[in-house]
């Protein structure tokens, strides 16, 4: 009898331990990525209640909804040399949630990534026009140009780019 009580005494340790560790929730803003050992196995992009390795498999969640990849303002230089004051969001998703974790591993690297992307065609574009030019007439072509610039960079990466913005051109200070 003791024996008895003793085996059910440790099964229902080892089912504690292991059960709430086998199972995992994935909710309908979030997509899964399980890894074992580091390597992706299997993406859930559907919310519902799956099952796992105990210990072995690791669960990554990954944002599913549109995310905004705000870069800091920055002063740039046009074509004619003069200097302008720039700041550009984008707004993307992440469409390929394997191909994002191995490229970049966490939500907040493939962010800044992103962000550094975004800046970097930012810079190239304001540099083939003139000042008065981006302020008064080719805002809305820089945007779609640069959109199209960044969308196959970040498809590298798994993100799907849905629009590129331009939240303020400024002078600089002292002007």
């Amino acid at each position: 009898m003791r024996l008895l009580i003793g085996f059910i005494i440790v099964v229902a340790v080892v089912l504690g331990v292991l059960v709430p560790e086998a199972f995992f929730v994935v909710d309908e803003t979030n997509q899964a990525i399980v890894t074992r050992f580091n390597e992706a196995q299997r993406d859930m992009s559907e919310p519902g209640l799956y099952l796992k390795t105990p210990f072995i498999d690791r669960v990554i969640y990954l944002d599913k909804r549109l995310l905004v990849f705000d870069a800091p303002p920055d002063s740039l230089l046009t074509k004619d040399k003069k200097r302008l004051i720039i700041d550009v969001y984008a707004r993307g998703k992440i469409v390929d949630p394997q191909k994002f974790i191995e490229e970049v591993a966490t939500e907040t690297r493939g962010k800044q990534r992103a962000i550094e992307i975004v800046s970097s065609e930012l810079r190239r574009e304001i540099g083939l026009d003139n000042q008065s030019e981006i302020i008064e007439a080719s805002r809305e072509q820089i945007m779609i140009n640069l959109r199209e610039a960044v969308r196959p960079k970040l498809a590298e990466f798994g993100i799907e780019i849905q629009d590129v913005r331009i939240k303020r051109s400024d002078f600089p200070i002292e002007i």
